[in-house]
């Protein structure tokens, strides 16, 4: 195999693995655009309310106002707070 191969290489299905390399380039792009546009968000979210489950304290606070104070930081600033995780 050689470093330079031809476009039409980049489309055959590979007998070891069954996949060419546009399906596995697509496979990685596709989880990597689901962790970003569904994953992180949630993560973020649920780090936010664990965040605020204690007060300045550091007494637990109940979770019905951890989840309502996590909730306004994501309804403040959406795009930054899914990305924050």
């Amino acid at each position: 195999m050689s470093l330079f191969q031809s476009y039409s290489d980049y489309f055959v299905v590979s007998q070891k693995n069954g996949l060419s390399q546009f399906q596995t380039m697509t496979a990685y792009l596709g989880g990597s655009a689901f962790q970003t546009v569904l994953d992180n968000p949630v993560t973020a979210y649920r780090q936010l309310v664990q965040q605020y489950a204690k007060d300045a304290a550091g007494k637990a606070v109940d979770p019905k106002v951890a989840t309502a104070e996590a909730t306004a930081v994501f309804k403040a600033n959406p795009a930054a707070a899914a990305l924050s995780g």
